[in-house]
């Protein structure tokens, strides 16, 4: 009888050990929100190197390409091996290098497509913890956030957020849409609020190159 009072008071203290501590993870992962807000809310410019795998049922073999990214506000600047992407906010240029053209159409935020300039400006509001984990031991700890929107009809499941417990910097983020494709995008060689260069978000067409603009009017 006394054995049985014991396991029956050894598992009511597990219990409420378990619960102490999922309330605390709760508070920490809010607290892990909080410092990313704060860090992003003084985001004014971010340079990043980045990859982008991409994989899927649909696919063959994951998509894989890389490159370098400058953003501000909607401004950005995406240099691939293949492509150079450049919006100002208000007219975006598309340069493919394979096929020697540049397309040209006013600046459009397609919801259905994940922006990560977007994403860093809204994702306190327009997300709720699902899950908070850590992993590694400092000063290398990571903090890993599941996210999920908060609006029932947007395009994607959830969004997990990596970022390191040093300076707050998401450096890896994971990307599940409704149709099932993941999307893994990871940022190294980090400069948070770089000075930028006055033409970043202009583009001048090389010669030679056939121009179709896509702009109504």
């Amino acid at each position: 009888m006394k054995n049985g009072l014991l396991n029956y008071g050894v598992a009511l203290l597990v219990m409420v050990a378990m619960l102490a501590f999922q309330d605390a993870a709760a508070q920490t992962a809010e607290e892990v929100l909080r410092l990313l807000r704060g860090k992003y809310e003084t985001m004014e410019a971010m340079k990043a190197s980045f990859s982008q795998t991409t994989t899927s049922s649909f696919m063959d073999a994951p998509a894989r390409f890389y490159g370098e990214i400058l953003l501000a506000d909607k401004r950005y600047r995406i240099e691939t091996a293949s492509q150079t992407i450049v919006t100002d906010g208000v007219v975006t240029w598309v340069h493919n290098r394979t096929e020697n053209q540049v397309l040209i159409n006013d600046y459009i935020e397609d919801e259905t497509t994940f922006s990560l300039s977007t994403f860093l400006a809204e994702f306190d509001t327009a997300y709720r913890i699902q899950k908070y984990e850590q992993t590694g031991m400092a000063p290398d700890r990571i903090r890993i956030l599941k996210l999920i929107p908060s609006d029932p009809f947007s395009a994607f499941q959830s969004v997990t957020i990596h970022a390191r417990e040093s300076d707050n910097l998401v450096t890896r983020l994971d990307v599940l849409d409704l149709n099932d494709v993941e999307m893994r995008f990871d940022l190294t060689d980090i400069e948070f609020n770089p000075e930028v260069p006055q033409a970043a978000f202009t583009f001048t067409v090389p010669s030679g190159v056939e121009v179709v603009d896509l702009r109504e009017g």
